[in-house]
């Protein structure tokens, strides 16, 4: 019923739109005309733009679905692959439906979102966000177009009245008018597509499954290798924004991690905890923000085993690292957020922390490795009861790793991510938060 009625009222308007517009253009004079027209021919850019980058959207959709679902394979997880192919083929069968107009993305409504795979959640969720953010960027188009339409009928009405033109001072004052009445409507934005004599698309077409394979087959096997090499505004925007989010804390109480001095970053391996070791597998890549003690971390994993040093690591990837001149300011919360998370305790990405003593000889001290099997993972170090004793804890499955370290010693921090299977995808954040004293715990 309510596509029914939605569908009515489109029919309706479109009529009425195509009734009205020519008149209203019609009635302007020949200034106003040609400022109408250019405007009309703005609109008509902007919706040919968003008509085009609708399919695209679609097409990275069902790739990541594809991709999702070797992953899935490769964890011999049949159910998620059930899952993942029962979405495919309800995406496919929405984009060739009609539309529901009353939903902001049609294809991917609320309903259609599962709860698990986590996974497949999270590409279901950034495929609607970015349809959704796809919207508003046109919607903004038509509204800065509009403003600037207002503002060139406006000056000419000045002038019509200053030149003694009443009727096309009059004329210019209603068209204004009308327009400065419907930019008020939450829809203006479709309603003045849709005035211009433009068709509004509601959702994709249905993409071309055979050039979808060609894609797969023919894509990149990931990132940049080396996220350092890239300056900051190479990064996507989203990515910037985070990185550069300052750090929200209590000035006059500043916490133990503004002490901390960043160093650099550098190949990591958490089978043996090994950082910056030379001749050290490099897999993934890192763009560290020292400012805001954060980092980016994309890539794929190339390589199930390397020897290193007669052993045989597993587990590779990138971390930052930062020099504490004394132990008491070793208390934080690491933070890692991912889209790729992890479909196993035995798979990746994993998120991990170390502690090493400078001193000794970079002895490492203390380390936690732990699965990012959510979109959100976070390890904490702070101190408990006793005066020189510590803990790395995951609340995850609520592990934690006691050491003892004495007061004033220099030590080393790092915080990074490792892979695990060739053919992994990380795209992961690292952040590194204030954190008090952990009390119980449990």
């Amino acid at each position: 019923m309510r596509l029914f009625l939605g569908c009515l009222c489109w029919l309706s308007f479109c009529a009425a739109s195509a009734q009205t517009a020519p008149d209203a253009s019609a009635a302007l004079p020949a200034e106003a005309a040609r400022l109408n027209a250019a405007y009309r021919a703005g609109l008509e850019t902007i919706a040919k733009d968003y008509d085009a980058s609708l399919l695209p959207l679609a097409e990275n959709y069902v790739l990541e679905l594809r991709r999702l679902s070797t992953r899935m394979k490769e964890a011999k997880d049949a159910a998620g692959m059930e899952a993942v192919r029962k979405e495919a083929g309800r995406f496919m069968q929405a984009l060739a439906a009609e539309p529901d107009a009353f939903e902001t993305v049609p294809e991917l409504t609320a309903d259609n979102v599962v709860e698990t795979p986590e996974a497949l959640r999270l590409i279901q969720e950034a495929y609607a966000a970015r349809r959704a953010a796809n919207d508003l960027a046109r919607n903004e188009k038509v509204v800065a177009l509009s403003e600037k339409y207002l503002g060139g009928l406006e000056l000419l009405q000045a002038r019509y009245t200053a030149d003694g033109k009443a009727a096309e001072a009059a004329a210019a004052k209603k068209e204004a008018t009308r327009l400065r009445v419907a930019m008020q409507r939450k829809d203006f934005a479709t309603r003045a597509v849709q005035d211009a004599g433009l068709t509004v698309r509601f959702m994709p077409s249905v993409p071309d499954v055979a050039a979808i394979k060609e894609k797969l087959e023919t894509a990149p096997a990931g990132g940049p290798r080396n996220l350092t090499a890239l300056a900051l505004n190479e990064l996507a925007p989203a990515i910037q924004a985070f990185l550069m989010k300052p750090l929200d804390y209590d000035r006059e109480w500043p916490p133990e991690i503004t002490k901390w001095s960043y160093e650099g970053t550098g190949n990591y391996a958490h089978d043996f905890a090994l950082y910056k070791q030379p001749g050290q597998p490099d897999e993934l890549g890192i763009f560290a923000y020292p400012k805001t003690l954060r980092a980016y971390v994309r890539g794929t994993i190339n390589y199930s085993t390397k020897n290193f040093d007669n052993k045989a690591l597993s587990w590779m990837g990138k971390a930052m690292s930062f020099r504490l001149n004394d132990s008491r300011d070793l208390a934080c919360k690491v933070v890692f957020r991912t889209q790729r998370p992890a479909l196993s305790e035995a798979g990746g990405p994993a998120g991990c922390v170390a502690v090493y003593s400078i001193d000794e000889g970079n002895r490492l001290i203390a380390s936690m490795s732990v699965p990012m099997l959510s979109e959100e993972t976070a390890l904490r170090m702070a101190k408990h009861y006793s005066y020189n004793r510590m803990n790395i804890v995951w609340d995850g499955t609520k592990r934690k790793r006691g050491f003892t370290i004495p007061d004033h010693m220099p030590m080393r921090v790092v915080a990074g991510i490792a892979g695990f299977a060739p053919g992994e995808q990380v795209d992961a954040t690292i952040e590194v938060l204030p954190c008090g004293p952990l009390g119980d715990m449990w």
